[in-house]
């Protein structure tokens, strides 16, 4: 799999997942997230989507094998996956 721009192959992955959620299951959603390592943060959403995750893993490949398990939950209906590159506050790498 190739590399996005800006992510080296030994570097680890930060993604944020934006999740369209059955609205009687968040809650219980949101307690299954906090217990999956790979989550770093979670955020409730008004508007479009319903949570959002801040997530952390090793490689790509291990980024979508996360998402296609998280497809799978139910209750998660869409998802969207945002893959970041590191910048400091200054904008240097």
């Amino acid at each position: 799999m190739e590399h996005p721009p800006n992510i080296a192959q030994d570097e680890d992955v930060i993604a944020f997942l934006l999740l369209l959620t059955s609205s009687d299951q968040t809650e219980q959603l949101i307690d299954e997230f906090k217990d999956m390592h790979e989550v770093l943060e979670i955020y409730i959403l008004y508007g479009e989507w319903d949570i959002l995750l801040k997530i952390k893993l090793k490689s790509l490949p291990e980024l979508t094998r996360f998402v296609l398990r998280l497809r799978k939950i139910e209750g998660v209906n869409k998802t969207n996956t945002l893959i970041t590159t590191h910048y400091n506050a200054n904008g240097s790498h």
